[in-house]
């Protein structure tokens, strides 16, 4: 598969066109002129079809996280969507993930790339737009409804590179409770988690995945002192929410910037912590994350 690079305001980054416009890698060049790995990175031959690689980034759309059995109601009928978990009976991520996706425009400092989706569900062109500019790197979903009214979600899912002793900072009124397939049930103070309107550390967290929502300010604040760089996350939009995964590992957070509530479709009445917006033919929804780093001072 040919990977895209773009290269400018000392970044470096790759994209894939034909594996979901996933992002697969991402570095910084910090004041040595050292590269530092901001996002995962992988190569062409991790790039498998129609099966998570260890990308650094990638998008979902018309839905973002998971739907319990693929299934939900909308406008009188019954939705099926593919259940592409199939251990948790879910199905997960959206349908671009590892969809071809056709180039529109490219320079040395910005990429757009399309996917046209005709599902039997969802009928949309999805548009992700890159840009690396002097206060870092922008990611935008464009989703356009091509098909009858439709509940649509984004999301972006990047891969944050870290090291021991990392810590994660942000603001959030509510946390989700979730069952064991990590669907929403409730939410609860986001005080009952871990801290991280103080800053904590990721050390131990293996394994956390929570939705959280009433982000605000929308930023999100990573520090490495390992490689010593302080990573910024902001988000626009739609992006209103904040989903955290820790892999186990020790080497990644997932900090992923969402416009609804997972399973929302089956949940209403957690609709007022990140719903869903309904779209007619002919309307668009939008949501960026831009990420920003800066070197840590002694």
């Amino acid at each position: 598969m040919t990977q895209v690079n773009l290269s400018a305001q000392g970044f470096r980054l790759s994209v894939a066109p034909d594996f979901g416009a996933n992002i697969t890698g991402l570095d910084w060049i910090d004041e040595a002129g050292r590269a530092v790995s901001i996002l995962r990175s992988c190569s062409d031959d991790q790039l498998v079809p129609h099966a998570p690689s260890p990308v650094g980034c990638f998008p979902m759309a018309p839905f973002a996280n998971r739907i319990d059995g693929g299934i939900f109601a909308f406008g009188g009928r019954t939705h099926r969507l593919p259940v592409n978990r199939p251990d948790e009976n879910v199905a997960i991520h959206g349908l671009s993930r590892f969809e071809r996706f056709e180039r529109i425009s490219q320079t040395d400092s910005s990429l757009r790339l399309l996917h046209r989706c005709r599902h039997d569900v969802f009928s949309y062109d999805l548009v992700q737009a890159i840009k690396l500019d002097p206060s870092g790197v922008s990611v935008q979903l464009t989703i356009l409804n091509r098909g009858d009214r439709m509940p649509f979600g984004l999301g972006l899912h990047p891969y944050f590179v870290r090291e021991e002793a990392a810590s994660l900072q942000f603001h959030a009124s509510s946390l989700s409770q979730a069952e064991e397939r990590h669907l929403p049930s409730r939410f609860i103070s986001s005080h009952s988690g871990p801290p991280f309107a103080a800053g904590a550390l990721l050390d131990g967290l293996e394994d956390f995945d929570g939705h959280y929502a009433g982000w605000e300010p929308r930023r999100v604040v990573l520090e490495r002192p390992g490689a010593g760089i302080r990573v910024s996350l902001c988000a626009t939009d739609a992006f209103s929410n904040l989903h955290v995964y820790v892999p186990p590992g020790g080497d990644a957070v997932c900090i992923e910037p969402v416009s609804h509530v997972p399973n929302v479709h089956n949940q209403a009445k957690l609709a007022s912590f990140g719903d869903l917006v309904e779209l007619n033919s002919g309307d668009a929804l939008s949501g960026s994350m831009h990420v920003s780093v800066s070197q840590l001072r002694a």
